[in-house]
């Protein structure tokens, strides 16, 4: 995990209902140790939100599993439903899924954003970057609602298209 992240970046899988294990798919070629459908819970995911397997993951082929970082969106997800579960019913574990997808790539963004804040010289440059985390931040903090309307990959061009104009005024 790079240095210098904020709390909300860093993911807490205590606060989570282990959204990371039953929403994406897996593949086996990746490190997933088996096919695994989207929207579907991992076999090892214990009625805890805990994984099983988790002490001996990479021996039974699940090494994405002891690298995959969600950078916090599972937790923020898990607040944003007022602790709802997916395990609550599938109209419930449809929009956590989605949201979940949608906050995943929010905070990759957050996290590009955060380093480029770091090293951003100058106020205009730093302001420039902060202005982008902030349209982020906004995304991140709305309702499932609005957040399931919305459009990630709008804004996630935007921010990239920011980033590179920023990265081209430091060359």
């Amino acid at each position: 995990m790079p240095d210098g992240l904020p709390a909300h970046l860093r993911a807490d899988c205590a606060a989570c209902v282990a959204l990371c294990c039953a929403g994406p798919a897996f593949d086996a070629d990746q490190g997933f140790g088996y096919d695994k459908p989207a929207h579907q819970p991992c076999r090892h995911l214990c009625a805890s939100s805990a994984c099983a397997i988790h002490a001996v993951r990479a021996a039974q082929g699940f090494t994405s599993c002891e690298v995959f970082d969600c950078q916090g969106a599972g937790q923020r997800v898990t607040a944003m439903f007022g602790g709802a579960s997916w395990r609550d019913g599938p109209a419930v574990a449809a929009r956590m899924f989605d949201a979940y997808a949608r906050m995943c790539s929010l905070h990759e963004l957050l996290v590009l954003l955060s380093a480029a804040q770091r090293r951003a010289r100058g106020a205009p440059a730093l302001a420039a970057v902060t202005a982008l985390a902030e349209r982020v931040e906004a995304a991140c903090a709305a309702t499932p609602e609005v957040l399931l309307r919305s459009d990630p990959a709008g804004l996630r061009h935007d921010v990239l298209l920011g980033l590179r104009a920023w990265q081209a005024q430091l060359a």
